[in-house]
């Protein structure tokens, strides 16, 4: 890349940026979310909790040093830029770097991009994710053998940032590679494609189990990953049916708690509750890692003989996750979560601006109209990438690929998400801005080629 190269693209990427970081500019300071506290805590107070791998934390220790929250947002901009940018090289190669800036500000207006990408949270790297492993399948020409290497370990930095993004990756691995053909790739992917594309996931469970192994002596992905499970179980139906059998003959300490869950009582209404609240049944039985030791009895029970009750409950968790996107959701301010370790750990400046900011006083939203444009671009989307998706494999073009990687991850991040941890508005708004990704690439590409015509 020429000097000259080089200052275009930097003055391209100062607006780009701009725009990605409204939010956060809006609030004056970075957005954050309860797991915000935690996820800044572990680094610094050198602690691995049970619910949350610590890399995300690792990552955020890297970029703020105890001196301000700015660069990790600022790089999360870049990380978001230069993905998007590796997805038009891939997919739609003849089209111009220069169409990076309206393509964000498109992305900024009608989805929630900007504000998953200005929150200290590692929910923006879930559609990331996607992206990534539809470039490390589809394997295009036009990236260095370097290049596709340190996209595989970005991919891999994502997945160890959040456990559910191992069963997104697994899943879009399991369907994309034996449909790639199908799919519009032209190339053959061979053992040392397969094997790059396969490697952010294997890297990343190798690096959670050797983890785990050595901080709880547990060889598991998530040691006491069965707790959420048996969570949902419990408010779904099928495990509180065992216990109520059960608790007579078999001594779980979850027999104590039977009578004040749903649906005998509502002291705890819901599994947020039961997890979460501080003198809730989780923290009274003595935490997750006791009680996961008899989780799996009991959600082995709850499957063995209630597989249809199961079934039905899960299925019915996804469709609610699947219409469950509104913008917004956690954005009021959250001074017991994350407020203590900024104002232990930070400068006072950076404290100051903490406590300044809207979302901290309490009048951070996303306005109404903007949340309606997000519905629309979302619906629109979806509609438009199923539409590209079939022209993409009539003609054996692989934004085919792309847009099947976007579909798997929708379907999948509220599988996961919906099944596990139950339905919430924020999980599948933070993958929902992938939808309208594909459509808009068909429709630069048309213009650019409308534009060369006229000339």
């Amino acid at each position: 890349m020429t000097s000259g190269s080089r200052v275009r693209t930097g003055v391209m990427l100062l607006p780009c940026l701009a725009i990605l970081l409204w939010p956060a500019l809006l609030n004056g300071y970075p957005l954050v979310f309860a797991d915000s506290g935690t996820y800044l805590g572990q680094a610094i107070q050198h602690y691995l909790g049970w619910d949350r791998p610590a890399f995300y934390s690792l990552f955020l220790f890297l970029l703020h040093w105890k001196i301000s929250t700015w660069p990790i947002v600022v790089v999360q901009a870049l990380l978001t830029l230069y993905v998007l940018g590796a997805a038009i090289r891939a997919f739609v190669p003849g089209l111009s770097p220069r169409l990076l800036l309206p393509l964000c500000a498109i992305l900024a207006v009608l989805t929630p991009l900007p504000w998953f990408v200005d929150q200290i949270m590692p929910d923006l790297f879930t559609a990331l994710l996607a992206i990534l492993i539809a470039i490390l399948v589809l394997a295009p020409a036009g990236f260095g053998r370097l290049e596709m290497p340190a996209i595989a370990g970005l991919a891999t930095a994502m997945i160890v940032f959040h456990l559910s993004h191992i069963w997104i990756a697994l899943g879009l691995l399991a369907i994309l590679l034996p449909t790639r053909r199908w799919l519009g790739a032209s190339s053959v992917l061979g053992w040392r494609g397969l094997a790059l594309a396969a490697s952010p996931l294997l890297a990343a469970i190798a690096m959670l189990c050797a983890v785990n192994c050595a901080a709880f002596g547990r060889l598991s992905v998530s040691p006491f990953g069965n707790v959420f499970l048996l969570a949902r179980l419990l408010y779904d139906g099928p495990a509180e049916v065992v216990l109520e059998r059960d608790c007579g003959t078999v001594h779980w300490h979850m027999c104590r708690y039977i009578d004040v869950l749903p649906p005998h009582r509502t002291l705890y209404p819901s599994s947020d509750d039961f997890l979460w609240e501080p003198k809730g049944p989780l923290h009274s039985l003595g935490g997750a890692k006791l009680l996961s030791l008899e989780a799996g009895s009991i959600i082995s029970h709850a499957l063995h003989e209630q597989p249809l009750q199961v079934l039905r409950a899960s299925l019915s968790n996804l469709g609610h996750q699947l219409l469950l996107f509104q913008s917004g959701d956690g954005l009021h301010a959250w001074p017991g979560e994350v407020g203590p370790v900024i104002l232990r750990n930070f400068p006072a400046g950076e404290r100051r601006a903490f406590l300044a900011s809207r979302q901290s006083r309490g009048v951070l939203a996303v306005p109404d109209w903007l949340r309606l444009l997000h519905v629309l671009g979302y619906v629109a989307g979806v509609v438009g990438t199923m539409a590209c998706l079939v022209v993409g494999i009539v003609r054996r073009s692989p934004m085919a690929l792309l847009c099947a990687a976007v579909l798997l991850c929708l379907l999948g991040n509220a599988a996961v998400t919906g099944i596990l941890s139950g339905p919430h508005d924020r999980y599948q708004n933070r993958v929902i801005w992938l939808a309208l990704l594909a459509p808009l690439l068909v429709a630069a590409t048309h213009l650019s080629r409308a534009v060369r015509n006229t000339r």
